[in-house]
């Protein structure tokens, strides 16, 4: 039951954020550090694969910014969805490739898009998974 209020808390939060993004193509940071810092000190109570996961998403997502490649709430929200939606995140990453390889296929490598939506999208397409699992 719990995994399932958190994982509903999770979905309104990506929701929000993904109108923010698709709006205004930025999310304010007080909707992305509070879950993210939640997120944060959840892996480092859980330790083991939770953390590493954690911090290596905020790693990669870090150096993504730092090159342009994404925005700052991007690695927030990913970081913040591997940890409380492991299966969500799993295909917010792969739905994300997909969606940008398209969009760079055809409007060239330079071109921007709001992924906050395509995070939210892969978290709705993950609930199947997390039910078939018992999760």
């Amino acid at each position: 039951m719990t995994a399932w209020l958190v994982t509903g808390a999770v979905m309104v939060w990506l929701v929000v954020c993904a109108v923010y993004d698709i709006r205004t193509r930025s999310v304010p940071n007080i909707l992305t550090i509070p879950p993210f810092a939640l997120a944060g000190l959840w892996a480092v109570w859980q330790g083991g694969i939770t953390l590493w996961l954690f911090g290596l998403v905020f790693v990669v997502m870090f150096f993504s910014f730092w090159k342009g490649g994404t925005g700052g709430a991007d690695g927030k929200v990913l970081a913040t969805m591997a940890v409380f939606m492991p299966a969500g995140f799993l295909l917010a990453v792969v739905l994300r490739l997909l969606v940008g390889a398209g969009v760079w296929l055809r409007h060239g490598r330079t071109a921007r898009f709001p992924a906050v939506p395509v995070f939210a999208a892969g978290a709705f397409l993950s609930i199947p998974v997390q039910i078939i699992s018992g999760g």
